[in-house]
């Protein structure tokens, strides 16, 4: 596979348009990594499964495709991607995205120092900043896909990297996405970093798959954030992975 390497001034990208001007109280979230958009009906899916979503944490998502008229012309959220990949071929990038009912008013990217072996593709964490209703806080929202297959060092690299956006942000977080944390070592370190920084941990409810080496690889941490009715749609199949909605309510 022809990829291109990874280029910072040119790998953040914004579309649509968000109505609101503050999140919650009350906050509906979609976590989701998409498998890029690649199993037939995916789309149907996403589109019932983001309805009434105040924020939309995508991994694996696409750009350069025919599915991007449902992000450029969004009237109903401001999209943010940060692409890591594109196939010189068909021009389709992957990356993070993340699309949310109100305009952020911060946003940065941070890439993996070290690249996945092969393709040499960095993975991608975006960082997000968006006002709260009713409060002076802003809420932190760190969508992350961390590098798979490489040493445990690697993964370590890349998951401090991740973390360095909560050094300065004392107000409430939710940090999600897919951690690749297929095995004992990898899941340790994000749980002791998690607690550092005064991180919990959301409860999801969920069978291990047998592709993920029967272990969980999504997970949601929240900080000043109380998440209720946590669903897992075990009956959606067009990803490897399962969609997560939760409610979420800030502890102000």
């Amino acid at each position: 596979m022809i990829s291109r390497q990874y280029n910072a001034l040119e790998s953040l990208k914004v579309m649509g348009r968000a109505p609101h001007e503050a999140l919650g109280p009350n906050i509906e979230v979609l976590l989701w990594n998409v498998f890029k958009c690649k199993k037939d009906g995916w789309h149907d899916n996403f589109v019932n499964l983001m309805k009434n979503k105040d924020l939309v944490l995508l991994q694996e998502a696409i750009l350069n495709s025919r599915f991007d008229i449902q992000f450029n012309a969004s009237t109903e959220h401001q999209w943010i991607m940060a692409r890591s990949f594109k196939n010189m071929r068909s021009h389709i990038e992957t990356g993070v995205k993340t699309g949310s009912r109100v305009a952020a008013s911060e946003y940065t990217l941070a890439a993996s120092t070290h690249g996945e072996p092969i393709t040499q593709t960095k993975k991608m964490s975006l960082a997000s900043l968006y006002p709260l209703h009713d409060s002076q806080q802003q809420l932190l929202v760190i969508n992350a896909h961390l590098i798979n297959f490489v040493s445990l060092d690697k993964f370590i690299a890349h998951l401090n990297i991740v973390f360095q956006a909560l050094k300065t942000h004392q107000g409430a977080v939710l940090l999600a996405g897919d951690f690749n944390t297929w095995n004992k070592q990898r899941l340790k370190y994000l749980q002791v970093l998690a607690a550092s920084f005064s991180l919990n941990e959301v409860t999801i409810v969920r069978r291990p798959r047998m592709k993920h080496l029967f272990k969980h690889l999504d997970h949601i941490y929240c900080r000043g954030l109380k998440a209720t009715n946590v669903q897992v749609h075990t009956n959606i199949h067009t990803s490897d992975h399962y969609p997560v909605s939760l409610s979420i309510r800030a502890n102000l």
